[in-house]
Parts: C-alpha cells; structure tokens; sequence
C-alpha cells in the first residue's frame, strides 16, 4: 500500500510541480535565446491556464489518499487519478490541435508551434498519463493484495472454528 500511496501523491503532485521547473527552464532558455524558447514559454503559459483543470483531480486525489487503506479510499483514490490523467491528456490534445490548426495569421498570445515543438511541450503531460497508469495500477493491486489478505484471515478463521 506505501508503493500505491507514493505514486499516487507523485501524480497528484507533478501538476503544481511543473509549473515551477517550466518558468526556471524558461527563464534559463530565455537568457540563452535558444530555439527552445518557444517551447518553455507555450509550456508555462499552458500550464498556467491549465492548472484549474488539474484542481478537481488533484484534491479528489488528495482526498482519496487519505482513505486509501479502505474500499471506499482506492475508489476515490482511482477516480482522483482518472481525471488527473483526463486533465493532461486533454492538454496534450490541445497542444497538437494548436500546432495543426492552419490559422497563421490570428493574434496570438503564444507562439505557433511546429510539430517537433508540439512533442517537446506535450512530454511532461504525457509523463503524466503514464504515471497516473503505473499509480492506478498499483492502486489496484494493492487494495486486491490487501483484499485478499482479508478473505484469508476470514478463511482461516472459519476453518478453526
């Protein structure tokens, strides 16, 4: 159950800490004036925007890792996660439709990216989905370990009696 509970905080954690790494590696980026700018920006301003769609996932998982040795935790604990990996990978949709939208000439706040610029800056979301997979995952089989464990000391108790 530490191994569940571990990957599910990891998960619930990694939008507030995107944020963070995303401006100082701009700001590096930006400093150097590399071809990577375009890219540390779009990602801040993204997850700037986009964190309100990680709040609901975040503290229903919060919530559920409170209660995660019972039932009713790892429910709560895998529905936190499934948004979470809903949130990112609905950011990682909107990414590559920005990238692939013919409209050159709309005032933008960001910059257009290209497709290589796209799979660089949708990286850490997808880093999210996997790691909301392996969480879930883990989630899983502990509260079934942990299920069973239950359903053998029962056994074990009706059978001395």
């Amino acid at each position: 159950m530490r191994k569940a509970r571990i990957w599910a905080a990891v998960v619930a954690a990694s939008p507030i800490v995107f944020p963070l790494v995303a401006i100082a590696a701009a700001a590096v980026v930006a400093m150097l004036a590399g071809p990577g700018a375009d890219v540390a920006w779009y990602l801040v301003f993204t997850l700037m925007l986009g964190m309100a769609m990680f709040v609901p996932g975040l503290c229903v998982n919060l919530v559920g890792l409170a209660l995660l040795p019972r039932r009713s935790g790892t429910v709560v604990t895998v529905v936190g996660l499934l948004l979470l990996m809903g949130a990112a990978a609905m950011m990682c949709l909107g990414i590559f439709e920005d990238a692939l939208s013919g409209l050159d000439d709309d005032p933008r706040l960001i910059p257009k990216l290209s497709i290589p610029e796209a799979v660089a800056t949708s990286v850490p979301y997808a880093a999210v989905v996997i790691a909301g997979l392996c969480a879930t995952f883990f989630v899983v089989a502990a509260a079934r370990d942990s299920q069973l464990l239950v359903s053998r000391d029962d056994a074990t108790i009706s059978d001395a009696e």
